[in-house]
């Protein structure tokens, strides 16, 4: 499925690990279940960043994957 920028997805699956580094945009590593907006989309190469936000606004993380490296699913 192809996404779009500003869609909001679920992550239902990474199939690489994450080299988690902590830094101001990066508070915890990404989990299964997670809700993220595409806040980007990339085409050369193929891919999206993603951002997961707490309840109260806040970054918990944001990172690029490919389409190779995770798997979406729109919430509607």
């Amino acid at each position: 499925m192809q996404f779009a920028q500003y869609d909001t997805v679920r992550l239902v699956g990474l199939h690489k690990a994450v080299d988690f580094q902590p830094d101001p945009l990066n508070q915890r590593s990404p989990r299964i279940g997670d809700i993220a907006c595409i806040v980007e989309v990339y085409t050369n190469p193929a891919g999206y960043e993603l951002e997961c936000s707490a309840t109260n606004g806040q970054t918990e993380w944001l990172l690029a994957f490919s389409p190779s490296e995770v798997e979406l699913e729109l919430v509607t």
